[in-house]
């Protein structure tokens, strides 16, 4: 009896802490568009407009930049371009996975 329930025990343990591990696993993500206001290179922080709202977004090395559908560089971003960005959620920053860009910048 006392090894059964030793084993009960313990297997709700493992699958508590099994649960608890899979829930930190998932990121929340999101898309925001808008228009390019501005990239800063030595921050790496890419701001986005839309309407009367702003949107910063962290660009690392993880980031996929992509220029009328084709993969592109960072040095692409030109402030005026449309641009479609995939974040997640890093605590109080948005970490862009994707940032699709279409067309010329606009004047």
């Amino acid at each position: 009896m006392k090894k059964l329930f030793i084993l009960a025990c313990a297997l709700a343990i493992a699958t508590s802490a099994f649960a608890g591990g899979q829930n930190k696993s998932k990121a929340v993500s999101a898309d925001y568009s808008g228009i390019i206001e501005k990239y800063d290179a030595a921050t790496k922080v890419l701001t986005v407009k839309r309407k009367d709202k702003q949107g910063e977004f962290v660009i690392n090395e993880t980031s996929e930049v992509q220029l009328n559908k084709a993969k592109a560089d960072v040095s692409a971003l030109t402030a005026g371009q449309k641009v479609e960005v995939e974040f997640v959620m890093d605590g109080a920053k948005k970490i862009a996975q994707k940032v699709k860009v279409s067309g010329a910048a606009t004047k």
